[in-house]
């Protein structure tokens, strides 16, 4: 039972740690001085956090992150550099707590909270990045000071019920892992949309008449011979609603062959999404700070694919030129789609 307790202690304080480590090192610190914490006698190595120079290291670091990490797009700088010393710190406390108990648990223990503290700081950061995209800098503060208050109620709760909060760790972890590789494509597409936000500022926005990215390879070979006429275009874009495929997906919407099709990679593989567009009875473009949504609507069903800043023009000029490929109603007897 001892040993399941030590690797929950480990796993729970590791799991705060990823999110913030310094918190975590100043709450048990303060709560040791102050005796708000007490220490089972097997997680006695912890009292060193309590030491006087540990506590004020700690609380200057705090303090820093406490402000830095309320700023948009400082706080992900922040937590890029923090992508190594949380891991490796959460592997240091894990490493105190238990003191020198048998060299095999130890690095068992130094494995499992070096890892559960990645995937709590990749999930952070995977946050702060999609909250970031946001016009406002309130919602940075709000889920900053809860991620605050939660590393000081789970530091309190992971030394009080380490089991309980153990297997909420792992349980976190093995749903990190799985839910991984959408994270990391909802990530690229929103580090790419700040690109594009930056290259559209410095003046650089894509000319309209420019109607095909650069394709790679997968994609272009998915694509027939004859692809490159002057009324087919292939625009990189991320998925949202509809058409059978995970929202946040990068793929590139395309008119080839008089047909509009979604090419998506899926399972290492690129899949072609068709799009009936005599079923369309709209056409509509929302404009947002990092993504233009490209609006579809058959119906009830509305299928919304999202388009990088830079390609404003070109996704206002392909909303015009979809508009009268539905040859439903004449395109002069409808405006323009607005672009405010």
């Amino acid at each position: 039972m001892e040993i399941i307790q030590l690797l929950g202690t480990a796993m729970g304080l590791g799991f705060v740690s990823g999110v913030n480590l310094y918190a975590t090192v100043l709450a048990v610190g303060l709560g040791v001085n102050f005796g708000l914490i007490h220490l089972s006698p097997h997680l006695a190595g912890l009292e060193a956090l309590g030491h006087p120079l540990v506590v004020v290291v700690a609380g200057v670091l705090y303090t820093v992150e406490f402000f830095a990490d309320k700023v948009p797009w400082v706080d992900t700088a922040w937590d890029s550099i923090h992508t190594f010393i949380r891991p490796i710190g959460a592997a240091w406390i894990a490493a105190t707590a238990l003191g020198t108990v048998d060299p095999v648990l130890d690095v068992a223990t130094v494995l499992l909270a070096g890892g559960v503290a990645f995937s709590s700081h990749a999930t952070k950061a995977g946050m702060r990045v999609l909250v970031n995209a946001s016009p406002e800098p309130f919602s940075n503060v709000a889920l900053s000071l809860a991620e605050d208050m939660a590393v000081v109620g789970g530091t309190w709760l992971v030394l009080r019920y380490p089991i309980v909060t153990g297997l909420a760790a792992a349980f976190f972890a093995v749903m990190f892992v799985v839910f991984a590789p959408r994270l990391l494509s909802i990530l690229r597409a929103h580090l790419r949309a700040v690109a594009a936000l930056l290259r559209t500022w410095r003046g650089r926005e894509r000319a309209v008449d420019d109607r095909v990215d650069d394709l790679p390879a997968a994609y272009a070979s998915a694509l027939p011979p004859d692809f490159g006429r002057d009324d087919d275009f292939a625009l990189r874009c991320v998925t949202g609603r509809r058409l059978g495929v995970p929202a946040g997906q990068t793929g590139y919407l395309c008119r080839t062959a008089g047909r509009l099709v979604l090419l998506v990679r899926r399972h290492l593989q690129v899949r072609e999404h068709e799009i009936d567009l005599a079923q369309v009875h709209e056409v509509r473009v929302q404009p947002g700070v990092l993504f233009d949504g490209l609006s579809l609507r058959a119906g009830a069903r509305t299928t919304t694919l999202y388009f990088f800043r830079d390609r404003r023009r070109t996704v206002v000029d392909l909303a015009c030129r979809l508009d009268a490929m539905r040859d439903v109603v004449p395109l002069a007897a409808r405006p323009t789609p607005a672009v405010t």
